[in-house]
């Protein structure tokens, strides 16, 4: 197939309740084009036939063959169309859509949730554990006012990512067992060492050092820029007196994420709340630095987790208490402080009925 033939495209559109007009915050963009442009990278090394070995860096050839160029953005919420590869010498229009096929047929298996199908259009399981976890970069984390579609050139939607993408990328990366064997550790980072694929964090309760080995697929996460404080998932090993003295398969390490949670809706179980407007809260860690914590005091809010997705499962988990408790309560039935909780709760939220 000669060079000159048009490249493949797509388009991302990025859509949410609460955006303003055709925009999306800087921070969801770099991360979604950072992250796929890296899943296009691993594919073509598939494409092109090369070896992934432990350490999986891509050559520059391979960067500048498969690049995303970015058009100018369209209407769709935020709509950014992309092609794969340039004008460049190193350009191959049949890799280009070879790498294509595989990436969307990547994307329709995780959009679907269908492990078996990543199996068969991505039988190579190095590179597609560093695909997943690209895509882990790509989709909205629990408590994102966001979705991420993707579109072919005809503007037809071959995957959609949500809230629920992510927790199908773990399961899928991580067997049942060794996920209910998981503990998450919050520790101050202080090194890596990639030779042995270990990172040595501090544990603030016993200020003593923690060694983290971590398994092949998670390298990729270390190279990004890790703050102090950082959020390390695997098995932990207990000394003589029950306090963590390492941890072993690691499967997941991350920055704690302390930025503002703001909630829109609240679902748990049938019930489905509205906020307006959004309800801001304040993440902080609990004095042995394990915990993020939120309170509210006129909404009667303490609720505690160790990572940001459980955090935000107890709160849903708890307004929707208080709502059962008090907003649907007769006033005969409560003290005074219980009516000013449950006028509180009315005065935040809505009830949304037949939600879907």
């Amino acid at each position: 197939m000669p060079n000159n033939e048009h490249p493949p495209s797509f388009s991302f559109h990025i859509k949410g309740d609460e955006q303003d007009g055709h925009t999306v915050p800087a921070v969801v963009l770099v991360q979604i084009l950072e992250n796929v442009q890296h899943a296009f990278e691993l594919v073509g090394m598939q494409v092109e036939g090369r070896e992934i070995r432990a350490r999986a860096r891509i050559a520059a050839a391979t960067s500048k063959r498969f690049q995303l160029v970015c058009q100018l953005p369209g209407p769709g919420s935020y709509a950014m169309p992309v092609t794969v590869g340039g004008a460049g010498e190193l350009f191959s229009a049949d890799l280009a859509n070879q790498a294509f096929g595989i990436f969307r047929g990547v994307m329709e298996s995780v959009s679907a949730r269908s492990s078996a199908g990543l199996a068969s259009v991505l039988p190579n399981e190095r590179i597609r554990r560093r695909v997943l976890e690209a895509v882990k970069g790509m989709a909205p984390r629990a408590d994102a006012q966001w979705k991420l579609g993707l579109y072919d050139s005809q503007n037809v939607s071959f995957a959609t990512f949500d809230v629920q993408t992510i927790p199908f990328v773990e399961e899928t990366l991580v067997p049942v067992e060794q996920r209910e064997a998981a503990r998450v550790v919050t520790g101050e980072l202080k090194s890596i060492d990639f030779a042995e694929r270990k990172v040595t964090i501090i544990y603030p309760p016993t200020s003593k050092e923690l060694a983290c080995i971590y398994e092949e697929a998670v390298e990729d996460l270390l190279y990004e820029r890790r703050r102090d404080l950082i959020q390390v998932t695997g098995r932990v090993v207990l000394d003589d007196q029950g306090a963590p003295k390492q941890i072993i398969d690691v499967t997941d390490i991350r920055d704690v994420d302390l930025s503002s949670l703001d909630i829109h809706t609240v679902r748990h179980g049938r019930l489905t709340l509205k906020a307006a407007p959004a309800l801001s809260l304040e993440p902080s860690l609990d004095e042995t630095k394990q915990l993020l914590c939120v309170e509210h005091d006129s909404l009667a809010l303490d609720v505690f987790a160790p990572t940001r997705e459980a955090l935000l499962a107890e709160l849903n988990e708890q307004i929707a208490m208080l709502w059962t408790e008090y907003a649907l309560a007769e006033d005969d039935t409560l003290d005074s402080v219980a009516r000013r909780l449950k006028q509180a709760l009315l005065a935040a939220f809505t009830e949304v009925r037949d939600a879907a």
